[in-house]
């Protein structure tokens, strides 16, 4: 005779989807949120990073975003990406351009500008319209970057020891060594704003005013 557990564990098998259903399904009701946790994009981390608050008004408010000039560059970079030529002559080493990647279970998903590999290890190369940060000075891109390494582990089991960040305009290239205390750290970020996009409780905002000036939220935002 059938136990209670194992009869709610049959009913339970007969709404359980396979991939190619669960594929099917996604595809025809594209609105419908399947998984467990909000999905968090890698630029989502920068933003977190920079200031907490868009989030809250890109995903929460939903308010209309102000263009800004910062805005229209970064619309450029891809652009500059298509034209931008590989000038390695070194043949073992691989490029994979413009990697959309996911990772579930984490809740991360990521476009790659795209990522370079030598056969034992890969890193990420992100490109940015912006100015390079100052000497020593950690910026958020970081941290766009370390997550991006995530994906790209998660992906491709591949070793990932740093990243790079590329500044068009100033012709200037960054290297970040990726420690194992940089990618929990991120996954810490993710959960925070995991736990933002739940909770819809509005964040503090930066502690640099300097940064309000060209924000696109400015006009929804107050301070204190």
């Amino acid at each position: 005779m059938e136990t209670i557990e194992n009869v709610e564990k049959n009913e339970i098998k007969k709404y359980r989807l396979d991939p190619s259903e669960l594929l099917e399904l996604r595809l025809q009701y594209p609105q419908i949120h399947l998984y467990d946790q909000p999905i968090i994009g890698t630029e989502d981390i920068r933003q977190f990073v920079y200031c907490p608050r868009i989030l809250f008004f890109r995903y929460i408010i939903r308010g209309p975003m102000q263009k800004t000039y910062k805005m229209e560059l970064g619309e450029e970079k891809h652009e500059k990406l298509q034209k931008l030529k590989n000038e390695t002559d070194d043949t073992s080493i691989q490029k994979y351009y413009n990697l959309y990647l996911t990772d579930a279970k984490l809740g991360l998903v990521g476009l790659i500008d795209y990522f370079e590999f030598d056969g034992q290890e890969a890193f990420p190369v992100e490109i940015k319209s912006g100015n390079p940060p100052s000497e020593g000075l950690v910026t958020p891109h970081k941290y766009q970057i370390i997550a991006q390494a995530i994906l790209i582990e998660k992906n491709f089991k591949f070793l990932v020891k740093k990243g790079r960040i590329y500044y068009v305009k100033h012709q200037k290239v960054i290297d970040y060594p990726l420690e194992i205390e940089d990618k929990l750290k991120v996954i810490k970020i993710i959960r925070k704003i995991q736990k933002l996009l739940t909770t819809e409780s509005i964040p503090e905002p930066t502690e640099d005013i300097g940064k309000c000036k060209d924000c696109e939220y400015r006009k929804y935002c107050f301070r204190g």
